[in-house]
C-alpha cells in the first residue's frame, strides 16, 4: 500500500465514525472493501451493509469483494457451507461467509434508498460515493441507528466532495467523525508534470476531481452560483438613517424560511433576521412571524414595522378541500401578504445584482443574523442545463435563496418614500380571494389590504 492508504487504514481502524474525503482513483474504495473481506473472515457473525448511488455500483462492490475473497483460498473457498472449511457463497447484492458450526458473516449491498437498512443490525456501514446519493439526509436517518450501540459499530464514508451535500456538511461541521482527507498526490505515482498536465485538460474542474487541500475541495470555481458572496456580506453595522422594514418568506411543509430585512434611502438593503424552521402550519408560522416582529418593535421603534409581507405567487393557489388560498389563511391568521414575483430567472439576476458591492446598493447582513442563507448562498451551485439560474439539488439549500430573491425581485421603493408602499395593490387573485370569502372574511380582507381599486 501507498504511505497515505496506510494511514487512512490506522485512522479507520481506530475510528468508529469515519469519513474520507479524497482525490479522484487513489484505490480508497479497494481499501474499504479489503476492510470488509478481514472483518468478515476475522470474525463471525458479522453484518456488514454497502449503500452506494445505484444498483449497478451496489453491484460492483460484491464483485470488488468475491474477487479479493477468491485470491485468498488459504482463508476461504467459493461454495456452499461444509464442516471442515470456511467458505462464501456470492450473490448479485449479497456474499455470505460460512463458518463451520457458527454463525454465518455477511455482507448486503444496496442502491441508496432510505428505507433499505431499517430491518437490520449491523458492525460496519459502508457509504460509496456519499456525496453523490440521493436522499442522503433521510438515508443518514435511518441508517446510524443500525450502527449505533454502546459496544461497537462503525461507519465509512468515502467520496469526492460535492458542494452542500450531506458529505460535505458532516466533513466540514463539528461532530463525530474522524475526518480524513486524501490530495491527489497520495498515489505516489503522481508527479507535478502529471498534475499540470491533467490541469490542461481540466481547467478549474481540477480542484474538485484532484484536490491538493480541504480548501481545494471545498471550492467549485464557475460552478457556485453566488461568486459574490464572501465574508463582507456578514457586516457588523446596521444600516444608518431612516429605514423601512419589509418581511419576506418561502413558505412549505418541508420549511419555513423567512427574513426581515430594512432599506435606507440609498436603497441598501441588510437582512436583521432569520427564522428557519421546519415543519410548521400556517398557524405556528404566522404566530412566530408575529412574534418575531413584536420584539424587534419593541426593541427597535415602529420604523422595524414591515409596511410589506412578501411571499410567492403559490401562496395564492386555492385549496380544492376549503376553497381559499394559503395566503388567505395567512391573512386571517394576522399576517397580510403581498405577491411578489416568481421568476426563478429574473430572481436570480436581482438577486446576483444585489449581492454585488462594487456598483450601487447592495445587500448584506447585520451581524452573522441570518447562517442559514450565507451558508446557502455559499454552497448553491450553478444548474448544470440553465446557467442562469441556480440548482434545485440539494434541495435543502434553495428556501433562503427562494425568499430573498422575492425581496429582490420585488423592492423598488427606497426608505424616502414610504408614503407609496403601505397600501396593497390588489390583483386578480386577490378579488378571487374576496369573491369567494364570506361577509365577515371579506371586511376581514378591506381591513388588511384596503378597499377595492374597483
Amino acid at each position: 500500500m501507498w504511505p497515505g492508504q496506510k494511514k487512512a487504514l490506522r485512522s479507520i481502524l481506530l475510528n468508529r465514525l469515519n469519513i474520507i474525503m479524497k482525490a479522484r482513483q487513489l484505490g480508497i474504495t479497494w481499501l474499504v472493501v479489503n476492510y470488509a473481506a478481514w472483518l468478515l473472515l476475522m470474525f463471525e457473525g458479522r453484518t456488514i451493509i454497502g449503500m452506494s448511488r445505484t444498483e449497478d455500483e451496489a453491484k460492483e462492490i460484491i464483485r470488488r469483494l468475491d474477487m479479493v475473497l477468491s485470491m485468498i483460498p488459504e482463508f476461504v473457498t467459493y461454495g456452499k457451507a461444509v464442516k471442515d472449511r470456511v467458505t462464501y457463497e456470492k450473490f448479485a447484492l449479497d456474499i455470505i461467509v460460512h463458518y463451520p458450526g457458527r454463525p454465518d458473516s455477511v455482507i448486503k449491498c444496496f442502491p441508496s434508498s432510505p428505507g433499505a437498512t431499517r430491518s437490520f443490525t449491523a458492525d460496519l456501514i459502508i457509504f460509496d460515493e456519499w456525496a453523490y446519493q440521493e436522499a442522503a439526509e433521510e438515508i443518514w436517518a435511518s441508517a446510524f441507528p443500525v450502527i449505533n450501540r454502546p459496544t461497537g459499530g462503525k461507519v465509512i464514508g468515502l467520496s469526492t466532495n460535492k458542494r452542500g451535500s450531506l458529505f460535505e456538511k458532516k466533513f466540514t461541521e463539528e461532530n463525530s467523525f474522524n475526518k480524513i482527507f486524501l490530495p491527489w498526490d497520495t498515489d505516489p505515482r503522481r508527479t507535478k508534470e502529471w498534475y499540470d498536465a491533467t490541469k490542461k485538460e481540466l481547467g478549474d474542474e481540477i480542484y474538485a476531481e484532484y484536490p491538493a487541500t480541504v480548501e481545494e475541495a471545498l471550492m467549485v470555481p464557475g460552478g457556485a452560483f453566488f461568486p459574490e458572496v464572501d465574508e463582507e456580506l456578514n457586516t457588523l453595522e446596521p444600516l444608518k438613517g431612516q429605514i423601512l422594514m419589509y418581511f419576506v418568506m418561502d413558505y412549505g411543509l418541508d420549511m419555513f424560511a423567512g427574513y426581515w430585512v430594512t432599506v435606507d434611502a440609498e436603497k441598501n438593503a441588510q437582512i436583521v433576521r432569520e427564522e428557519c424552521r421546519p415543519n410548521l402550519t400556517i398557524s405556528e408560522t404566522a404566530e412566530i412571524i408575529q412574534e418575531v416582529t413584536t420584539r424587534m418593535i419593541e426593541m427597535y421603534g415602529e420604523s422595524y414595522r414591515p409596511i410589506l409581507y412578501l411571499a410567492p405567487p403559490d401562496l395564492w393557489n386555492r385549496s380544492q378541500e376549503s376553497g381559499k388560498s394559503r395566503a388567505l389563511i395567512f391573512g386571517e391568521c394576522g399576517v397580510p401578504l403581498t405577491k411578489s414575483n416568481n421568476s426563478l430567472k429574473d430572481g436570480c439576476a436581482a438577486l446576483k445584482e444585489y449581492l454585488r458591492k462594487d456598483k450601487g446598493p447592495h445587500l448584506s447582513i447585520l451581524n452573522s443574523c441570518a447562517p442559514v442563507l450565507y451558508n446557502s448562498l455559499r454552497k448553491i451551485q450553478r444548474d448544470k442545463k440553465r446557467p442562469e439560474i441556480y440548482a434545485n439539488d440539494p434541495h435543502d439549500l434553495t428556501h433562503s435563496p427562494d425568499a430573498i430573491r422575492y425581496f429582490c425581485i420585488y423592492w423598488t421603493v427606497g426608505a424616502e418614500t414610504p408614503e407609496k408602499v403601505r397600501r396593497t395593490r390588489w390583483l386578480p387573485s386577490m378579488y378571487e380571494d374576496y369573491d369567494n370569502a364570506s361577509p365577515e372574511e371579506q371586511k376581514m380582507l378591506i381591513e388588511l389590504w384596503g378597499e377595492p381599486d374597483v
